[in-house]
């Protein structure tokens, strides 16, 4: 049994030893490619020695061993990495500089600039009044005294007596935000008025700011600052009587010549005898409307001023209490007219100042 053993075992070894040598003699006579060896998971590898151009499939033979044995080789496919650039020509840039000169009309402003904006009640923008205007009596004329800056009429109501001994004239409407001053004025045709009076009514000197609702005229000049007693440049406009309206009130007064002037304004209720206008003026006002007494103010630059210290003609400022301008207001006014014209007497040499003075 040992010696059967040990045959078998030297029969083994001989093949082993015949078949390692076939193998090694197979592989001496064959070309040897290099195989790439998939990378782990998805990262890239780079492959040596390959023409990606040419895949091997050598086959071998062996001069010990008539059997042919054929070596197959794997060739697995190649990382191929492909980069593509793709070059975009733009066309050249090209800057074109076109200069358009527009002309474009700009329409006139179609109201009055606005005085100046200090937020104070005196410069806010306030409507006319609406209350209706009485009709004209027969006895009572229209006059245009003047054209405003914006060419609307300035229009003076008058009745004209023949023989009359004593001549009165109120103005209204000097600025625009004062509602008041229009509608008393135009009030005043219904008036008692005695026979040898003559009555001027000019409602409205100040059309363009009545019917937009600024202090100011059309041009934006405060007409009570424009007259020329005491101008200033600070508040009076371009100059003295620079503005159509103030010329035209200033050329009927010193026309007419009148025994008194009275000037309606508003909010700050009293009535006030200019210069050396005689105290009755004012006292028969205050009687009549029941504003208070405010002795002795002047203005610079107002028309008020410029009746008395420049065309040497007796005046008196009515400021109407408060911004309305109610039927109460007006009926006011009214009766302060009609107890003025029971005292107004025919300027004499010693009151009248001369003009200019």
């Amino acid at each position: 049994m040992r010696r059967r053993d040990g045959s078998i075992r030297r029969r083994t070894i001989a093949l082993t030893l015949a078949i390692t040598g076939a193998i090694a003699a197979a592989c001496a006579g064959s070309d040897t490619e290099s195989v790439q060896i998939p990378p782990f998971g998805d990262a890239p590898t780079a492959t040596t020695d390959r023409d990606d151009e040419t895949a091997v499939d050598a086959s071998p033979t062996s001069t010990t061993d008539p059997t042919t044995t054929t070596s197959t080789t794997t060739t697995l496919p190649a990382t191929t990495t492909s980069t593509t650039t793709t070059t975009t020509t733009l066309p050249p840039t090209t800057t074109s500089t076109t200069t358009t000169t527009t002309t474009v009309d700009i329409p006139p402003p179609t109201g009055p600039p606005p005085c100046p904006p200090t937020g104070r009640p005196v410069w806010e923008i306030r409507p006319p009044s609406d209350l209706p205007a009485p009709p004209l009596p027969d006895d009572w004329t229209t006059e245009e005294i003047g054209i405003s800056g914006a060419g609307r009429q300035i229009i003076g109501l008058v009745r004209r007596v023949p023989d009359a001994t004593r001549q009165v004239m109120v103005i209204g409407g000097i600025h625009g935000n004062e509602p008041a001053g229009p509608p008393s004025a135009r009030a005043m045709v219904d008036a008692d008025i005695p026979d040898d009076t003559e009555l001027w009514l000019i409602p409205d000197l100040n059309p363009d700011g009545t019917l937009a609702g600024p202090r100011c005229n059309g041009s934006g000049v405060d007409l009570n600052r424009n007259f020329s007693w005491d101008w200033r440049p600070s508040t009076g406009g371009p100059g003295p009587l620079s503005e159509p309206e103030p010329q035209a009130i200033t050329a009927l007064i010193e026309r007419e010549r009148p025994d008194l002037v009275v000037w309606i304004h508003q909010p700050l209720d009293y009535v006030s005898a200019v210069g050396q206008t005689p105290d009755v003026y004012e006292s028969a006002w205050s009687f009549g409307s029941g504003l208070p007494i405010r002795p002795d103010v002047t203005q610079h630059g107002g028309g008020e001023s410029w009746t008395w210290f420049e065309a040497g003609i007796p005046s008196i400022l009515v400021e109407i209490d408060g911004w309305d301008a109610t039927q109460e207001i007006v009926d006011a006014q009214v009766r302060g007219l009609e107890a003025v014209l029971r005292v107004v007497q025919p300027l004499a040499s010693s009151v009248r100042q001369p003009a200019g003075q």
